[in-house]
């Protein structure tokens, strides 16, 4: 059963702080992950160097995308659970009704979300230029496609966003009820204890769901830095082409930083909101 509904400015306020814990300190990361998955191999893409681009991308962008997503969770959770038939509201399909609801607010959050990875993804990938590209100048650059330039991907985006989502939420929403320190925690009302539990459930959900979506991820990423709209394919095409060329190691690309990246994101990300 779930408490009082909040109020969406308290979900939007937690979802923007809980975005800037994860978003800001991980980028290096997330950069390294988005190199590696890179068309053009790691060391032609960047490799280590000026790891922090792409993160005016994030802040301006997708931080507000996490406000979106936590808005839309929470009342997607209440929602259905007020509303669904009665024989299908017992505890047994609490965990069905959160992965509607992440999969709900994942695709909301898209419509912020996906312009910001254009933007970031493309300010990541450096190639041999001295000086990363600006942020105004990486917007002049996607802006001459268009609106659409903005969106390149979307599918793609929406594509991983919404089978991470069916796995990390409801994996994190049952490990967090399940966790030994749970109950008590809950009834004195130890917010410390709360969101230490959130962070370690948080952590083990983010990383098996990204293991489980690398293979999604490495194609967007493709989908993405390709910059000629004519030389763009759906996803199923790309990843068929990456196979094709690489063997399913190819799909895995930047797994081991997209798993320690989605663990780490997991524990900030969903233990900040907690």
């Amino acid at each position: 059963q779930l408490g009082p509904q909040p109020p969406a400015s308290v979900s939007m306020i937690a979802g923007f702080l809980a975005g800037m814990a994860v978003d800001i300190p991980l980028h290096p990361l997330d950069t390294v992950k988005t190199r590696m998955q890179a068309p053009e191999g790691f060391a032609a893409a960047g490799g280590f160097r000026s790891p922090w681009s792409g993160l005016s991308a994030v802040v301006v962008v997708s931080v507000p995308g996490s406000a979106i997503f936590f808005v839309v969770y929470e009342y997607a959770r209440h929602f259905l659970e007020r509303n669904v038939p009665p024989a299908l509201q017992d505890k047994r399909y609490a965990i069905g009704r959160d992965a509607v609801a992440a999969s709900l607010a994942d695709v909301s959050a898209c419509v912020v979300r996906v312009p910001c990875e254009v933007l970031k993804q493309r300010m990541q990938a450096i190639g041999p230029m001295v000086t990363p590209p600006t942020f105004r100048a990486t917007v002049a650059r996607v802006s001459s496609e268009g609106v659409r330039g903005f969106f390149a991907g979307f599918g793609a985006t929406a594509m991983r966003e919404v089978p991470f989502a069916l796995i990390q939420m409801p994996l994190f929403e049952e490990l967090k009820h399940r966790h030994p320190w749970a109950a008590s925690a809950r009834a004195r009302g130890d917010t410390a204890h709360l969101g230490f539990i959130g962070m370690q459930s948080g952590c083990v959900a983010g990383m098996i769901a990204g293991v489980a979506t690398t293979p999604l991820d490495v194609a967007k990423t493709h989908i993405i830095l390709t910059e000629n709209r004519a030389n763009r394919r759906g996803l199923y095409q790309t990843m068929n082409a990456i196979r094709a060329e690489c063997g399913m190691a190819g799909l895995f690309k930047g797994g081991v930083p997209r798993a320690a990246h989605c663990g780490l994101g997991g524990a900030l990300w969903l233990g900040a909101f907690e």
